[in-house]
């Protein structure tokens, strides 16, 4: 696992030493022992554990979001289109979204004002219970009943999905600053995009092997994918007992402030610009991807000409894993051009592949590699900038005290572009074709750019620093920060 790097943790030194041992919870270092007393530091073992438990569940939170496309595949087989109508898709997509942007907003708040660990116990909790209830969907009857608990299931774990973004996010960033600072981007990228991204191949590669092994019985297909969903937050669930809290939230949070009015009001006015940019940017991003990502296995299965459901599987296997060399690209550039640029690079792949894709559609469609090595590309350009580094960017952009809360406003932004998108490209794409999609995501990225450079470059900053400066522009105002005893 990663070392911890001592050498960068002078802001931590400069702490009052005001905090007692608590047992297993806290490790002391070279002159920490002072009066008596000790500083709070998780020990290297809590540390590790801590960035592992936001690997596995970026990657679970992933496989659970690519669940949508072989679920489409295999209701759409069962039901046939009149039993699984377009807008019951889309419903069922968006119950995911939207569970998640109100799981978001609710666990960003909740991860601040209690506790990080506390709010990832709880989110990967109610993912376990929720895939567990969507395996048994199909013993529901009839159809109508059915399609209509799976939203509602699906939303419920939506709510611990998107629940599980602040907390794990702000935890992870907190840690990854604690070993070695100039390489908490490529760590926060490669625990957050490349899980998710990477979860989408495996997840494919899974539900291939169940129909091989089920010899393409879907209901079999249907309750093994997600039983093996339901592992891993389980798996999550055990690991977190063991976490704790970050050094950085120990000495820096809202949990014993007066919260009043004026202070929100406050801290608004600071960070307005921050929340307002990277907010509009994740809106525009998730527009574009997360339909994107849904329709794919609709577009292939079309395009598949004998209809074949491995075949479509095979393709998609391909299409997913094409994204995950843009992450690790992502990742390495985030340190080598910065956040920003990386993130203009990105979009700019997107804008200029989205208009080739549309306008060589109708002949592209004829030729099923060429299409998913240009679609794969499409997504890979995606994932290297804005899906590389727009969640970087939310979260180093705010102290710690309200590091969940800004990046659970920009994500749930973020959420919501998803399912405006998904709410539109799927009637574009009966009314206009297919084609007219690829000239939307097109021209939706180029907005992108736009916002994109207005973001802060946010690698330049120090999050010791940052949280300073807070307290002193509360000081200043009358809201010393209370710190824990």
């Amino acid at each position: 696992m990663l070392e911890q790097d001592h050498g960068v943790d002078t802001a931590t030194h400069q702490q009052p030493l005001n905090h007692e041992s608590k047992g297993q919870d806290t490790v002391v270092v070279d002159n920490e022992l002072e009066h008596g007393r000790r500083i709070y530091r998780p020990t290297r073992w809590q540390s590790n554990l801590t960035i592992l438990s936001c690997y596995i569940a970026n990657f679970s939170d992933g496989f659970q979001n690519s669940l949508a496309n072989p679920t489409n595949v295999i209701f759409k087989q069962l039901l046939g289109t009149s039993g699984y109508p377009s807008e019951m898709q889309t419903r069922i997509s968006n119950a995911l979204l939207i569970g998640a942007i109100l799981g978001v907003v609710a666990l960003g708040y909740i991860s601040d004002m209690t506790s990080r660990r506390a709010g990832l116990l709880f989110t990967s909790g109610l993912v376990t219970i929720a895939t567990l209830m969507s395996a048994l969907a199909l013993q529901v009857h009839p159809t109508y009943n059915m399609l209509w608990y799976f939203v509602v299931v699906r939303g419920i774990c939506g709510f611990g999905v998107g629940g599980e973004y602040p907390p794990s996010a702000a935890a992870g960033i907190e840690e990854s600053d604690d070993f070695k600072r100039r390489y908490r981007g490529p760590i926060f990228v490669s625990f957050t995009t490349l899980m998710a991204t990477s979860a989408a191949p495996i997840q494919m590669i899974v539900y291939l092997v169940c129909l091989k092994a089920s010899n393409n019985n879907l209901p079999v297909t249907f309750h093994a994918i997600y039983s093996i969903a339901t592992i891993l937050p389980a798996i999550i669930l055990v690991l977190r007992f063991f976490m704790t809290d970050s050094t950085l939230f120990h000495y820096s949070n809202f949990k014993r402030q007066k919260k009043p009015p004026r202070l929100y009001w406050l801290l608004a006015k600071r960070y307005w610009r921050r929340l307002f940019t990277t907010s509009l940017a994740f809106f525009l991003y998730d527009f574009i991807n997360f339909p994107n990502s849904i329709m794919s296995s609709t577009i292939i299965s079309s395009l598949v000409q004998d209809h074949n459901i491995q075949t479509t599987a095979i393709w998609q296997v391909i299409l997913a894993a094409l994204p995950v060399p843009g992450v690790l690209v992502g990742a390495w550039l985030t340190n080598v051009i910065g956040r920003r640029n990386t993130g203009l690079v990105g979009f700019a792949g997107y804008v200029v592949l989205g208009f080739i894709i549309g306008g060589t559609f109708p002949k592209l469609s004829q030729h099923m590699g060429a299409f998913v090595v240009l679609y794969g590309l499409l997504q890979a350009f995606g994932h290297l900038g804005p899906g590389a580094t727009i969640g970087l960017i939310s979260t180093e952009s705010f102290p710690t005290a309200l590091r969940g809360m800004g990046y659970s406003v920009a994500t749930a932004f973020g959420r919501t572009g998803a399912a405006v998108g998904t709410q539109c490209f799927t009637p574009l794409q009966e009314a206009a074709g297919k084609s007219a999609t690829f000239y939307l995501a097109g021209g939706v990225a180029i907005l992108g750019m736009i916002v994109y450079w207005f973001l802060p470059e946010s690698g330049e900053l120090n999050l010791e620093e940052e949280d300073r400066a807070l307290e002193e522009y509360l000081a200043q105002r009358g809201f010393g920060m209370e710190r824990k005893a």
